[in-house]
Order: structure tokens, then C-alpha cells, then sequence
């Protein structure tokens, strides 16, 4: 007699699905079997070896039902995973199991319903029609502003003439035998009793701290300092690392625009992708959501009640001006749309026939790690360690899709009012 499962689905909706497990008799009788085997093994009576205790023996001091019990949820157990397995399913939600029949001579036949994520069925996605503000060349102001940051870098404190401290003035502190740098800031409640204080004299701090705590001190003002800023030539570029300024310049005017084309091209993916998800139904379970919304908020409020924190929860929502019912329709929002936007992207990757295996993503990876001049071995070495060779797989994967969807795309550039 054969103790094969059966598995069927026997209801299938887009976001449910419904399954049948049927397990014949000679199955059932061999779980038994093997429940009682592990009692008889487990307890202890005398006059009977480890392992000999009649079932009898065992129905009395136990009752029945319980060897049955266990044999049906260990069947459940057991079985449902294959089932789901076999049948290509995977549940977003706890599996509700009914029992459908189940008695010591007759089969075990049970079912499991559960919420599921949708088969996405795609619109037409060759000749999109998108709109994307305008790449923006590199201007002269761009590259001056690049070239202060870097001057600040190399800026170094000196001492500034005068005796009366201004609003924004750098100031040389004293506490004890403690010195240090400060900015005296008129709406900064620690600093703000500086301003106007001279150099010499001493000033009185009584303020709060932004954790709540009382901060009560008194600061001996020793000088005004001043940020000294070098000449922007060749010698700061030589600090930076370059040859000269003009090698400085280049590198500056090659990053930006390679910033600018990288932010270029997330418009781009970004307003394909949107496009899809305007023409596509895409229904959610909705248990499925609000399981992750609330994990999402469950992780907020821990890391706001942490040590670290320095506002409630409650404080967090009134900086927002939100209620926390308001708060949670915000991160389901947030959430609904991430989900669609994996959903289209994993089919889009089934339509297109785009799959990248370990050889062909090893060989992406060696490539990659060239461009920035890293050792190939130790960059692959590093996504795995960090766990992350998974998502590099799949960032490589949407790369080809939005190359596709490019292909045979309409792209506008078009300025945002």
C-alpha cells in the first residue's frame, strides 16, 4: 500500500490560494507508530525494558487521543512545507490549516489557506513614453564651488584681532585646565551668553542640554580665531593630491558629471518603472501589509526608546505633525509601492529572459572592482562576508531590465517648473 501524499490546489484567487493534503492510511498508521515508538522509548516503568512498554500500557497512563494528536500535527508538520513546495506557492501569510478527515484507520486529509502575492500580469512595456528634467552640464560656478569646499579643507584656525565677540564669531574657550574652539551663536541657548562678552572675561553658562539635562558652567573667553583659507593654485592642489590645479579641476568637473549622469539615469529608471506601475493592477493582502507596517514601526519605536535617543516617539510624531494613525498610512503607502515596484521588476526579469548566474555576476564583479582599481578577489570576497551577493545580483539584474525598457523607450527631457 502506497503512503505517498497527495497535494492540490483546489482554490486559487489572485492574492489566496487554497490547498488539499491527503495522506493514506498506511501513512497515518506509520506516524502512529512512530509517536508511540518515541513514548515507549522516553518512559520509564518498571518491569518493562526502554522501548517495550505495550501501547496499551501507554493508552492507559496517556489516553488515546494523544499519541493520535500528535501523530496528525507532526503529519501537518511534515507535509505542508513539500506541499508548498511542490505545488510552486509561497505564503505571505500563517497558513489556517482544517481539518478535513482524520481517524486511526482512515487517511489524513487536511487544507491550508493562506494569502499570496499576485501573479503580475505586465502591461505593454516596450515603447514607453517618459519625461525626466534635462541632464545638467557642468558650469564654471560648479567647479568654483568645489574648488571652496576643497580650500576649506585645507583652512587652518589663527588668531583674530579685536576684543568684543559677534554673532558667529569663532571663540577660544577655558574651562579648568580644558581648552577648545566654539561658535557663539545667538539662537544656540549654550553659546549664546557669548555673544557680545569680550576677550578676558569670564561668562556664566546655565543652559539645557538636548538630552534635558542642566548645564551649569563658567567659560573664560581667551581669544577671537579666525579661519585662515590657503590661495586656490597649484600648491593646494598638490596638498589634494593632484599634479596641479588644472589636474585638481578635471577631476572635479569629471566627478560632478559623473554624479550627475548616475542621478540622470535613477530619473530615468525611476520614471519607467512609475509608468509600469500606472498601467498595472497590482492587489496586496492585506494582512500581508499591515504585518509590515507594523514591524517597520515596532523598529522605530525601539530605536527611539534606545539609549542614544534623545525624543520620544510621541515627540517624533509631533515634530511631523502627524497622529500615529496618520504616521501608519504613510509607511504602508511607502511600503504598497516598494512591494508593486519588485513585484514588476521580478516579472519583467521573467518576460525579458534577464537571469544572472554565480560565473556571470563573479565575472561583473571583476569588472566593477577594475573600474575603481580594487583587488577583484577581495571585492567579491567582501560582498559575501557583508552578505550582499544576493543584492548585488539583483542590482545588476535591474540594470539590464531598465537598459531594456531604455532600449525602446521615448525619452523626453523636459525642465520642472
Amino acid at each position: 500500500m502506497s503512503t505517498k501524499a497527495d497535494y492540490q490546489i483546489t482554490d486559487r484567487q489572485e492574492i489566496e490560494a487554497t490547498i488539499q493534503v491527503s495522506i493514506p492510511v498506511e501513512g497515518v498508521s506509520q506516524q502512529i507508530d512512530a509517536v508511540y515508538k518515541d513514548y515507549a522509548r522516553e518512559v520509564s516503568v518498571p518491569g518493562f525494558r526502554k522501548g517495550h512498554v505495550p501501547r496499551s500500557f501507554l493508552d492507559s497512563r496517556f489516553g488515546r487521543e494523544v499519541f493520535l494528536q500528535e501523530a496528525k500535527e507532526e503529519l501537518q508538520r511534515k507535509h505542508l512545507p513539500i506541499a508548498l513546495t511542490e505545488l510552486e506557492l509561497r505564503p505571505v501569510s500563517t497558513p489556517q490549516l482544517e481539518i478535513v478527515a482524520f481517524g486511526e484507520s482512515e487517511p489524513l486529509v487536511f487544507s491550508a489557506t493562506f494569502a499570496t502575492l499576485p501573479q503580475v500580469q505586465l502591461p505593454e512595456y516596450k515603447g514607453l513614453e517618459v519625461s525626466v528634467p534635462p541632464l545638467k552640464a557642468v558650469s564654471d560656478d560648479d567647479v568654483k564651488q568645489a574648488l571652496d569646499d576643497v580650500q576649506q579643507q585645507f583652512g587652518v584656525l589663527g588668531e583674530l584681532e579685536g576684543t568684543e565677540i559677534s554673532d558667529g564669531d569663532l571663540v577660544r574657550v577655558k574651562e579648568g585646565e580644558k581648552e577648545w574652539d566654539t561658535r557663539a551663536m545667538s539662537d544656540n541657548p549654550i553659546t549664546q551668553p557669548l555673544v557680545g562678552a569680550t576677550v578676558g572675561s569670564t561668562v556664566e553658562i546655565n543652559a539645557e542640554l538636548p538630552n534635558g539635562k542642566p548645564l551649569k558652567t563658567k567659560l573664560e573667553v581667551v581669544g577671537l580665531r579666525q579661519v585662515i583659507l590657503p590661495e586656490i593654485d597649484d600648491d593646494l592642489a598638490k596638498d589634494a593630491g593632484y599634479d596641479d590645479l588644472d589636474a585638481l579641476k578635471k577631476d572635479i568637473e569629471e566627478k560632478i558629471a559623473k554624479r550627475r549622469a548616475d542621478l540622470h539615469q535613477q530619473w530615468v529608471h525611476s520614471a519607467l518603472l512609475e509608468t509600469l506601475l500606472e498601467k498595472a493592477d497590482i492587489p496586496l493582502p492585506e494582512a500581508f501589509v499591515s504585518d509590515l507596517v507594523n514591524e517597520e514601526l515596532a523598529r522605530l519605536r525601539e530605536s527611539l526608546e534606545g539609549s542614544e535617543s534623545n525624543r520620544t516617539f510621541s515627540e517624533y510624531l509631533e515634530e511631523r505633525e502627524q497622529t500615529e494613525e496618520e504616521f501608519k498610512d504613510e509607511i504602508k503607502a511607502s511600503i504598497e509601492v516598494r512591494i508593486r515596484r519588485e513585484l514588476v521588476l521580478q516579472q519583467l526579469a521573467v518576460d525579458l529572459g534577464i537571469a544572472i548566474d554565480d560565473e556571470q555576476l563573479a565575472e561583473l564583479a571583476e569588472q566593477e572592482a577594475v573600474e575603481y582599481d580594487e583587488d577583484p578577489v577581495r571585492f567579491t570576497a567582501r560582498l559575501k562576508a557583508e552578505d550582499r551577493w544576493d543584492g548585488y545580483r539583483l542590482s545588476k539584474t535591474n540594470e539590464r531590465i531598465f537598459a531594456a525598457l531604455a532600449e525602446s523607450a521615448t525619452i523626453t527631457e523636459k525642465e520642472e517648473s
